[in-house]
């Protein structure tokens, strides 16, 4: 076992999360597709191979814990620029249904050929922004079991943008930094408005790493 894919089992493992072979060596090969399509399209600025498995696989990989089991669960994945979280947790559980979204088309055009290279079934990419895809595709309004976004913008607007497409008693997982407290405080009434309640917040140290982040967790009960 070479040295990078004992980092992302190891690490994986420090989650919680029983991340196989397969899976594993699935990983490796979109870091290398990652690294090679970023010398032509501004995909991410971290181009090490160990902050790509820390500081984007690991990262992505938290979410895994909070993600329920049934294989008939759905995920939309709200700004995933380069497919995090949502095709690293894809790879991980091939059995979700998986939609990823990004209002860039070049990153929707690498979400697309990563999909196919990966042999991923039952992944969607679409070039949106996520304000004007739900006026879109009405469908997808209260359409999935879980709703994720990492680094997009500040909480207020971000549960503007999510919250709509969860489903009653679904989840949407904001995937933040150390320093949340004043932009959640910010959100609380935004989203009581929209039907949520923030109901957990985990805060995680990334594995190899001091890297403090936080998984804010809001359900959908109105």
């Amino acid at each position: 076992m070479n040295d990078l894919k004992k980092m992302l089992l190891d690490g994986a493992g420090e989650l919680g999360i029983a991340l196989d072979n397969t899976a594993a060596d699935k990983l490796l090969v979109y870091k290398d597709f990652l690294k090679e399509y970023n010398q032509k399209v501004n995909l991410t600025s971290i181009v090490d191979d160990e902050g790509i498995i820390v500081k984007h696989f690991l990262d992505s990989l938290t979410l895994l814990g909070e993600i329920g089991v049934a294989g008939s669960t759905s995920i939309i994945d709200i700004g995933t620029g380069a497919g995090f979280p949502g095709l690293v947790i894809k790879i991980a559980r091939e059995d979700v249904s998986l939609t990823l979204v990004d209002s860039t088309m070049k990153k929707v055009r690498f979400l697309e050929e990563a999909a196919k290279l990966l042999s991923l079934k039952n992944v969607s990419c679409i070039h949106a922004r996520a304000e004007e895809l739900i006026r879109q595709k009405p469908e997808y309004r209260e359409g999935f079991d879980y709703v994720t976004a990492r680094a997009v913008t500040r909480l207020p607007k971000l549960s503007k943008y999510c919250l709509p497409y969860v489903k009653l008693g679904g989840e949407f997982i904001a995937m933040k930094g150390r320093n949340y407290t004043e932009e959640l405080e910010e959100a609380r009434r935004i989203v009581k408005n929209l039907g949520g309640e923030v109901w957990d917040i985990k805060e995680i140290t990334l594995p190899n790493s001091d890297i403090v982040h936080s998984l804010i967790k809001i359900r959908k009960i109105i």
